[in-house]
C-alpha cells in the first residue's frame, strides 16, 4: 500500500494534519497503536481539566455563603466524578475518529517500525502489514519520566495516568514533583478533600516560570493546605501496614519521613520513539528526542518529526502547529509560524498563564527592561467573581511586549491577548488605545501595560 503521507501517532500532532493533508489531496493514512487522541486526551490535557472542572464546582460550593447561599447540601461522588470525565474523553475520542474518516484518511491500528527509509512495518498481535509512503511525519509524543530510586515500582506508586484511574479519593496524597504536572494534580486533589504534600528538588515550584508567579503560587497553595518543600531529594519509598512511606533528605542535609495512600511521581516526561528503528534509516536522535530543523525535517528530508518526540516544548498546541509547519514544508507552501512566542497554563486555584520571557531572562536579552504588575483587587470584575488573589506582571523593551505572566481568574484565557501583542510585536503606545469592554478581566492586561508608558 503506498500513500504520499503517513503519520505515526494520533495526538494532536498527528491527527489534525493528517486530517489538513487529506484536504490538501494527499492520500494519508495514520498509525496509531494505542486510542485515538494521544496522551492529551486519554492521560493529560483533558481528563485533568475535566477533574479541575469538579473541583471547580467543589470549591464554589464551599464558598456559596460569600453569594448569599445558606446551608448548602452535598456529597463528593467520585465515581461520577470519573463517569463523566470518561464520557468526555470517549466523545472527544469518537469525534476524531469521525473527523479522520470524513476526511478519508485511513486509521491503521498497530505498532509502526521503519524497514527501510520509504516503508514501514506495523504490528497488531498476529497481524502485520507493510505499508509505503512519499513522506512521513513522526509524532509518537511522550511518556512519564520516572527517578530510579528504591520502590518506584511499589503498589499505589503512580505516575499521572495511573492516577487519573483511581476509584477513590486519596486520604493523603504525597506528590513528587513542583512542576506543572505535579502542581495541577495537588489542586485536583486538596480541593477533593485529600491531605497533599509536595516535594521538590528545585529551590521554588514551576522552576522554569517567573520567579513572582512562583512565589505567588506557592503561597496561595499552602493558604488552601498543601504542604510545599522545596530543595528536597526523595531518596525510598517504602511499604508499611497502612500505606507508604517515603524518605529522603534536603540539599542541607536534613532527612525527612512522610506517610501517604498513594504517592505521584511527576518528575517529567520524555520523549517516545521505541521500537521505530530510527538507527536502521539513520535518523538523528539525541537524549532529548529526535532531532529537526527548521521546518521539523529529520536528517532524512522526506522524514518529519513534531510535537513531544522532538523533546522541546511538550505542549500539544505546540505538537499541532509543528505538524502544520511540517505539512506546509513538504507541500511547497510558506509557513510563518514562530515558536518563540508559545502560551503556557496551568490550572490551579488559581490559573497561572505564561507568555514570552520571564524578567530574568528579558534582562539577559535586552539589559534595560519595565516591568509593571496590576493586581486583581483593584478589578472590579475580579471584585464581583470573588477572584481577588494575583496579578498581571508585564515587562517591556523598546516600547513592546516581551513577556506577561498572569495568576488569577481566568489566566488560560486573558493570556492570548498578550500572546497576540507579543507575537505582532504591537507597539505599546498603540496597545493601549485599544478599547476594553468594562466590567471585564482583559482591562487588568491594559491597566498593567499603561503603568509601562
Amino acid at each position: 500500500m503506498n500513500k504520499d503521507l503517513i503519520v505515526i501517532g494520533a495526538g494532536p500532532g498527528g491527527y489534525e494534519v493528517a486530517i489538513k493533508a487529506s484536504l490538501h489531496g494527499l492520500k494519508v493514512a495514520i498509525v496509531e497503536k494505542g486510542e485515538l487522541g494521544g496522551t492529551c486526551l486519554n492521560h493529560g490535557c483533558i481528563p485533568t481539566k475535566a477533574l479541575y472542572k469538579s473541583a471547580l464546582v467543589h470549591k464554589t460550593l464551599t464558598e456559596a455563603l460569600e453569594f448569599g447561599f445558606n446551608n448548602v447540601q452535598y456529597e463528593i461522588n467520585f465515581s461520577q466524578i470519573q463517569a463523566r470525565k470518561e464520557s468526555i474523553v470517549n466523545n472527544l475520542r469518537s469525534n476524531i475518529k469521525m473527523m479522520l474518516e470524513k476526511s478519508n484518511v485511513e486509521i491503521i491500528n498497530g505498532e509502526a517500525s521503519f524497514l527501510d527509509d520509504h516503508t514501514i512495518l506495523v504490528k497488531n498481535g498476529e497481524n502485520e502489514q507493510k505499508l509505503t509512503a512519499n513522506y512521513f511525519i513522526i509524532a509518537t509524543g511522550s511518556v512519564e519520566k520516572t527517578i530510579k530510586i528504591s520502590g518506584i515500582d511499589l503498589p499505589n506508586v503512580v505516575t499521572s495516568k495511573e492516577l487519573l484511574a483511581i476509584n477513590k479519593i486519596p486520604t493523603k496524597l504525597i506528590i513528587v514533583g513542583g512542576g506543572v504536572i505535579g502542581i495541577e494534580f495537588a489542586s485536583i486533589f486538596r480541593e477533593l478533600g485529600s491531605e497533599v504534600t509536595i516535594y521538590e528538588y528545585m529551590d521554588r515550584i514551576l522552576p522554569m516560570f517567573d520567579n513572582e508567579i512562583s512565589t505567588r503560587l506557592k503561597a496561595l497553595l499552602k493558604k488552601r493546605g498543601i504542604e510545599i518543600n522545596n530543595d528536597a531529594l526523595v531518596e525510598k519509598i517504602e511499604q508499611i501496614e497502612n500505606g507508604l512511606v517515603l524518605t529522603g533528605k534536603t540539599k542541607k542535609g536534613k532527612e525527612f519521613a512522610d506517610r501517604a495512600e498513594y504517592i505521584l511521581i511527576a518528575t517529567g516526561r520524555k520523549a517516545y520513539f521505541d521500537g521505530l528503528n530510527l538507527d536502521k534509516i539513520n535518523v538523528l536522535y539525541d537524549k532529548n528526542g529526535i532531532v529537526v530543523n527548521e521546518h521539523m525535517q529529520t536528517t532524512i528530508e522526506h522524514i518529519y518529526a513534531v510535537g513531544d518526540v522532538t523533546g522541546s516544548n511538550m505542549l500539544a498546541h505546540v505538537a499541532t502547529f509543528q505538524s502544520f509547519k511540517a505539512l506546509d514544508h513538504l507541500l511547497g507552501k510558506e509557513n510563518n509560524t514562530s515558536f518563540q512566542v508559545i502560551p503556557s497554563c496551568v490550572f490551579t486555584f488559581p490559573e497561572v498563564a505564561v507568555v514570552g520571557l520571564t524578567e530574568e531572562e528579558a534582562k539577559t536579552r535586552y539589559g534595560e527592561i519595565k516591568t509593571n504588575k496590576y493586581l486583581f483587587r483593584a478589578s472590579g470584575k475580579a471584585q464581583t467573581m470573588g477572584e481577588v488573589d494575583g496579578f498581571v506582571k508585564v515587562i517591556s523593551a523598546d516600547n513592546t511586549l516581551t513577556g506577561c505572566h498572569i495568576i488569577g481568574p481566568d489566566a488560560s484565557s486573558l493570556i492570548q491577548a498578550a500572546t497576540i501583542l507579543i507575537e505582532r510585536k504591537i507597539p505599546l503606545t498603540e496597545a493601549i488605545n485599544i478599547i476594553h469592554a468594562h466590567p471585564t478581566l482583559p482591562e487588568a492586561i491594559l491597566e498593567a501595560i499603561r503603568g509601562l508608558i
